[in-house]
């Protein structure tokens, strides 16, 4: 098994501790409504809104990259059977999927349909204009529309149907239910020999004699991680003397353990009549993750078998699917030790989202030291393999339809004598912009999606954990809205800890790979605001009148809390008290309300946070809140001025504002000749811009400006 090594646990787990997690697994069964990261497309509006609807096979693939090099995509062939919508004038079609392997760079959607050859299923598809060049020369090159929800795949062994969220006893089911959304049959292209041979269940019907039948008596761990290495043994009888075709299959957690997946083939250690040996795997053949459930063994003639109790699974190390082997990725250092994360400008226009992912983010910086930073923010507004991470809002049209948002993994990889070692070079991330979002620190009320628990699931993705099939994690597969999950389980600080060992461990080998760009490796981070506390519910601060900021806050369960002191920063890292609140707990079940009215708030933009002190002197922090003095806004001021060549001929232009902006900027000298034009955006994050003026002769010039009603002009002077 390539890149595998044994990475454990703490173990001697009690039978308490099995318990507990079980029902946690059993749990889930009870949620009133499972959704992923995505919301359910109907079946009607899957219909309504493809171009065309057809069953098909999967018959070859080819990953390749766009125009532009900046993201892979892959060209999937489907042999197309039956035409239930639009006219199908060939007998394929192509299917773009995002994401692939060329060479050895590979990237990684966590929500993006994934196809493999042989696959059968409903598809159904929109007409796709974004790639002007594909590897098919089908006449018709389309998207699932939905991405992952553009698929109904098909169960070929007892021929039952199943999408993201929907399910079909029948194949002929699913047919019936589209025809009636259609209001007409379907047409048959080619014939579909393998759907119409009859399933083994028909077979036995007819006379034809069973498969002995295995059985599992026992398997060891009961308790473990997936994609780490962890050696898994199953005893029993009727396994055969060879796996053949058989396979040990594992329940489902992208879906909730709704079906069963089968592990890549590097994963056997040896298999026998009455032992199974082998790694429990992460990754699977069609590319989804294994889950805590009963483990099912199924034998080379068919026969199969599910074990009694459960195995769980409480974390899962992402591993890299390359060559049908799995490898274990690693975090790296590009930016000097580390990740540096950058704002694009759709980001940088929404203040309220970004302190909501900066909380987010340092959540798992405290649980694993993950070396990931803020960086300054950017222009670009597209997410492409390009060295930058980016965070970035972008329409359904391209995050999927329904999708919460989606990260991808961009992977590098580098053979040596012994073995392939791939690495993260990058991640960037997509928030859909039509979703209803509570960007926090409030609590989201229906229909909102809680936007912190969201981008904390996103950047487990970023951190290589996979999902899970427990209902209390992070990185458990569904949400709904008003649901909060603002912290981490034990469960996922274990598995992002292995994970950055593991990055630490590896990426110390990393000069002994003769590949060229090879990374520095990652250096972890001990700097993250840790220090939170746990009763503060939300924190607010606005100016009430242009001398006074009322802090409000909320605490929940307040038991051993002694006082707060209100502490206020000019630039959201220098913190200085300026006053003092009694607490009025203890309050063990409810909730108390404070306010604190600051009357000398500085100008321009400031930050307010509290140090909450407790009955034995120790204290903990609330997270930061900003405000702006509205007494500065939209008010411009220029500097250096004068400025000179060492000054890179740039001025630096600062104007506060609440939401992005356009402002008009030009330059004339003092014959009344314009030297400079141009536009500059201005987002909420009040960062200052620059003006390139290189090139321009030194004297005095006229700096005009008009941002929407207002406008103005100054004198600048160049020495």
């Amino acid at each position: 098994m390539a890149n595998k090594y044994p990475l454990t646990v703490a173990g001697g787990r009690v039978a308490l501790t099995l318990l507990f997690l079980s029902l946690l697994f059993v749990a889930r069964h009870a949620l009133a409504s499972d959704t992923q990261h995505m919301l359910p497309l109907s079946l009607q509006e899957r219909v309504a809104q493809a171009d065309v609807v057809v069953e098909g096979e999967v018959v070859r693939q080819k990953s390749f990259w766009d125009a532009r090099h900046e993201n892979i995509y892959t060209s999937n062939i489907i042999k197309v059977y039956k035409s239930f919508k639009g006219e199908v004038q060939a007998g394929e079609v192509e299917v773009i999927t995002e994401g692939g392997t060329v060479g050895l760079k590979k990237h990684v959607y966590s929500t993006a349909l994934m196809l493999k050859p042989g696959q059968q299923g409903m598809f159904f598809l929109k007409r796709q204009q974004v790639l002007q060049r594909t590897p098919g020369s089908t006449p018709l090159s389309t998207s699932a529309y939905g991405s992952q929800q553009g698929f109904v795949a098909y169960n070929m062994a007892d021929r039952t149907a199943r999408g993201v969220f929907d399910s079909y006893g029948s194949v002929q089911k699913l047919y019936e239910e589209v025809r009636a959304k259609t209001g007409q049959s379907y047409r048959t292209v080619t014939e579909n020999e393998k759907l119409q041979a009859a399933p083994i269940q028909q077979r036995q019907q007819q006379g034809q004699a069973a498969p002995l039948a295995p059985a599992i008596s026992s398997f060891a761990p009961k308790v473990a991680s997936a994609g780490t290495g962890v050696v898994l043994t199953i005893n029993g009888s009727g396994f055969g003397s060879s796996r053949g075709n058989g396979a040990v299959e594992f329940q489902n957690a992208d879906d909730g353990g709704q079906t069963y997946v089968r592990p890549l083939p590097d994963a056997y250690i040896s298999w026998t009549n009455t032992r199974i040996q082998m790694y429990i795997p992460s990754i699977t053949v069609d590319q989804n993750t294994v889950g805590s459930g009963p483990i099912r063994v199924v034998t080379d003639n068919g026969g199969s078998a599910i074990s009694q109790d459960p195995i769980i699974l409480e974390f899962a190390y992402s591993n890299v699917d390359y060559d049908d082997k799995s490898f274990q990725p690693i975090l790296v250092g590009p930016d000097g030790g580390g990740y540096d994360i950058h704002f694009a400008p759709s980001m940088q226009s929404r203040q309220a989202a970004q302190e909501g992912f900066r909380r987010a983010m340092n959540t798992w910086v405290c649980a694993s030291e993950v070396n990931w930073e803020i960086g300054s923010p950017t222009s670009k507004e597209v997410a492409a393999d390009d060295g930058v991470v980016v965070i970035r809002f972008a329409p359904t049209s391209v995050v999927g339809a329904n999708v919460l948002a989606r990260t991808v993994s961009r992977y590098e990889g580098c053979p040596s004598e012994t073995d392939t070692l791939f690495w993260v070079s990058e991640f960037d991330m997509e928030i859909n912009n039509s979703i209803n979002w509570e960007y926090g620190p409030a609590a989201p009320v229906r229909p909102q999606f809680d936007f912190e628990t969201v981008m904390l699931h996103e950047l487990g993705h970023a951190h290589q954990l996979g999902h899970v099939n427990l209902v209390r994690a992070v990185m458990f597969y569904a949400i709904e809205s008003e649901q909060l999950v603002r912290d981490l389980s034990s469960l996922d600080i274990a598995g992002a800890e292995l994970v950055l060992a593991n990055s630490v461990l590896l990426g110390a080998t990393l000069g002994e790979y003769n590949c060229r760009n090879v990374p520095g490796p990652m250096i972890p981070n001990p700097e993250g605001e840790c220090n939170l506390a746990p009763e503060i519910l939300a924190l607010e601060a606005e100016f009430t009148s242009p001398d006074a900021v009322a802090v409000s806050w909320t605490t929940r369960n307040e038991l051993v809390v002694n006082n707060f002191l209100i502490q206020r920063s000019p630039n959201g890292i220098d913190f200085t008290d300026i006053g003092t609140t009694d607490a009025d707990g203890p309050r063990p079940d409810g909730d108390l309300n404070y306010t604190f009215v600051d009357n000398e708030p500085l100008p321009g933009v400031s930050y307010y946070r509290l140090r909450v002190v407790y009955n034995d002197g120790t204290y903990s922090f609330s997270p930061r809140v900003r405000v702006l003095n509205p007494a500065d806004l939209r008010i411009l001021r220029v500097y250096p001025n004068p400025f000179t060549a060492a000054d890179e001929d740039r001025l630096r232009l600062s104007y506060l504002v609440d939401r992005t902006t356009d402002m008009q900027i030009q330059v004339y000298d003092m014959k009344g000749q314009l030297v400079r034009d141009v536009v500059l955006e201005l987002t909420d994050s009040n960062v200052p811009v620059e003006l390139d003026l290189t090139g321009i002769a030194g004297g005095i010039y006229i700096l005009k400006w008009q941002e929407g009603t207002r406008s103005g002009q100054q004198r600048i002077l160049k020495l």
